[in-house]
């Protein structure tokens, strides 16, 4: 899909990718980002001889033609430039090289608007025309392309550093501190969702500007230390140019496990920039989507602390949509007036499979349980669904959540076999598996990296530092997935208004809906030149939509390894044609302004639910699942009851050994045997307590009340 052109580091993409081993980014790829902070030396000579070289090899490259413009002197790439092309990938976007000695380049891509930004490393602004290239930054029309300035340290001289932002910044300093934090400022059309947020700050020493006219910069991110704030990432205030500065990180390095809240802040400035500059030209959703599961539930009122009825209040009121990631052993148990509410308010309330029988390591070690044993549960959960969209006329998505942990990789290739969605757990790595040394791997929670079948996290509705992980999800255009148990709503059905409450304020527009809705509309779309649009979907079946005031051409791609083999590709219901080649299945579609279509690929498979029995199942299972019910229906009720399952899951949920499975029998069944002793002993005291008031009146007559005379 992207041009070619000939790069100083001797590469035909377009893409810059000195830092990444040659790969294209497309965002579910897994990519390694090797740390290397050795370079060769920066001395003035060396660095006067490598930029007479660039300057040679971009005079004979003609007009520049990538959509961000990186001023680059030559040598090995530094940990800033690395980021800064780790930020790019994450949009698609396309980075150029260009000596800093040609400035004619930049200028022919302003006039023919192929150039969104320009970006220049502090340590090679000594080599560059400071008017010259701010006035090849100016279009005609008065508007002017963005420059940013980043990694900027202590080596910098400090007069370079004030002409470049017109005395406005005087240099950058070093502090030690603690407690420290990254907050992000209000800059209208910049930060965004990410406005007041904090983020974590990883290390004890920062680099700051020593701004000198605080009235003439706007701080887009500042540390704070609890008394004093630092700023590290600033807007200019230049009439006539847009110039950002962004301080080098401290710590030199890029971490490749952070989570998702590490990893965005250690690349914040330059994801907020690139995403300022490229807007729809960078990849992004159409929709924000949430959605929140609760695991375990069959359809009674009841179910320990979810009651659906009052729940559905809370929903109308509060505004989410809830999905019940149901047992498939439970298909025949549910309750009439539960199938009805269900039916009834399809908005609110939707189903997805959750597991087979629920068995302990059910899909988890296939060590226990051969393949082809996981593979045939898999197929009974299906069976199951089918008989109970039969018996109810409830629909399920076909979106997997694993019982207790996700199952390997092999078992995801099952369920894309089977032509499942996706499946959703609390992390998108299999249990066979080890998380990709990738610092982006974090800022998406789906991923195509594990046989090509989307594999989503999940978080709890309880988890802390709430809101600015919702800004950060919002920002990044991610969906919203969050889940609970029964228990969660023990203290109050109304238990999950909150999290609503803050993810409708923070994005108002969000799409609360079933995991199955959020699935088809799971891709990333951007715009091209000549106004058509690259899409990237993570499910097989997706409905496209074309915003646009005009028919729009959408190249959908999606990742194929060949494996399974493709059955069929539909278009509307329709057979539509495609094509596959170097892991990717392509295909092409028109589509009129403001109009959907409806892509479906499914898999060959040898699913014959008609030789599939949904009621074959063992003693053992039918024993679990009572067992569940009772904790769950029962257990849950009373404190007691509460303290013991949290205890065994505490210390005997993960053990599988013969004596720990003995302790827990012995305590549940002690458990037992003193509420029933005890219920029992409350039961004779009413007993004797109506017996002797009976006896009572009937020796003192005197003591009943009298009859009311009728009213005549």
């Amino acid at each position: 899909m992207q041009g070619e052109t000939k790069t100083m580091f001797g590469s035909s993409s377009r893409t810059y990718n000195a830092a990444l081993g040659g790969k294209v980014y497309s965002p579910e790829r897994s990519l390694q980002c090797e740390a290397d902070v050795s370079g060769a030396p920066r001395g003035s000579v060396w660095r006067l001889i490598v930029s007479l070289s660039c300057l040679i090899c971009f005079s004979t490259s003609g007009c520049f033609a990538a959509d961000i413009a990186l001023i680059d002197s030559g040598g090995h790439s530094s940990i800033e430039q690395r980021k800064f092309a780790l930020a790019a990938q994450f949009y698609g976007v396309n980075i150029d090289h260009v000596s800093p000695f040609d400035v004619k380049a930049i200028r022919r891509g302003v006039e023919h608007n192929s150039l969104l930004a320009v970006a220049v490393e502090a340590n090679d602004l000594p080599f560059v025309n400071r008017s010259a290239l701010l006035h090849a930054l100016r279009r005609k029309s008065g508007a002017s392309i963005p420059l940013l300035i980043f990694g900027v340290n202590e080596q910098v001289d400090a007069h370079l550093l004030s002409d470049w932002s017109d005395g406005e910044v005087g240099g950058v300093q070093f502090r030690t501190g603690s407690h420290l934090n990254y907050l992000v400022g209000d800059i209208s059309g910049f930060t965004q969702q990410l406005t007041g947020v904090h983020l974590p700050f990883a290390g004890e020493g920062l680099l700051y500007f020593a701004v000198t006219k605080p009235n003439f910069v706007r701080t887009i991110i500042q540390v704070d230390d609890d008394t004093i704030s630092f700023p590290t990432f600033l807007e200019l205030d230049n009439s006539q140019n847009q110039i950002f500065l962004v301080c080098n990180d401290a710590l030199g390095a890029i971490s490749n496990n952070a989570d998702l809240m590490e990893s965005f802040a250690e690349l914040s400035p330059d994801l907020m920039f690139i995403k300022y500059v490229a807007g729809s030209r960078a990849w992004h959703m159409l929709h924000q989507y949430a959605n929140l599961t609760i695991d375990d539930p069959w359809l009674h009122e009841p179910y320990g602390g979810v009651s659906y009825k009052k729940l559905l209040t809370e929903m109308e009121e509060h505004n989410f949509h809830t999905t019940i990631a149901f047992i498939p052993w439970n298909y025949d148990r549910s309750e009439k007036q539960v199938v009805e509410l269900f039916r009834q308010h399809p908005e609110r309330f939707s189903i997805c499979v959750h597991g087979d029988n629920h068995d302990h390591k059910e899909f988890d070690d296939l060590a226990d349980r051969p393949l082809s044993v996981q593979s045939a549960a898999l197929r009974q959960s299906i069976a199951r669904m089918e008989r109970f969209h039969d018996l109810t006329r409830i629909p399920y998505d076909p979106v997997f959540v694993f019982p207790h942990n996700i199952g390997s990789v092999e078992i995801l290739k099952e369920l894309k076999k089977y032509n499942f969605l996706a499946t959703v757990n609390s992390s998108n790595v299999p249990g066979d598996s080890q998380r990709p040394h990738d610092p982006l791997f974090a800022l998406r929670p789906v991923t195509l990296g594990f046989g090509d079948f989307a594999s989503i996290t999940r978080f709890p509705a309880g988890l802390t530092n709430r809101l600015s992980f919702l800004a950060v999800q919002s920002y990044l255009d991610n969906p919203l997935f969050f889940y609970v148990h029964q228990d969660f709503f023990l203290s109050s059905t109304g238990a999950f208004n909150a999290v609503a409450d803050d993810v409708n304020r923070r994005e108002p527009n969000v799409r609360w809906c079933n995991l199955g809705e959020i699935l088809r509309h799971l891709y990333l779309v951007k715009l091209r030149d000549n106004g058509d649009y690259d899409l990237l979907t993570f499910s097989p079946a997706i409905d496209v939509e074309n915003t646009s005031g005009r028919t729009s051409t959408f190249a959908v791609r999606k990742r194929e390894s060949g494996s399974p083999a493709i059955w069929s590709v539909q278009v509307d219901g329709e057979s539509f044609p495609f094509q596959q080649s170097d892991g990717y299945l392509n295909l092409s579609l028109s589509i009129p302004p403001g109009q959907t279509r409806s892509v479906t690929i499914r898999y060959k498979n040898d699913l014959e639910l008609a030789s599939i029995d949904p009621a074959a199942g063992t003693f053992r299972v039918y024993l679990l699942r009572k067992t569940s019910d009772f904790r769950d229906m029962t257990l849950s009720e009373y404190a007691p009851g509460r303290a013991l399952t949290s205890f065994y899951y505490r210390h005997f949920y993960y053990r599988h050994d013969k004596w720990a499975r003995i302790v827990i029998l012995l305590l549940g069944g002690l458990f037992i045997l003193i509420c029933g002793a005890g219920w029992s002993v409350l039961q004779v005291a009413r007993s004797r307590r109506i017996k002797s008031k009976s006896s009572y009146v009937h020796q003192n007559p005197e003591t009943r009340m009298p009859r009311k005379s009728p009213v005549s």
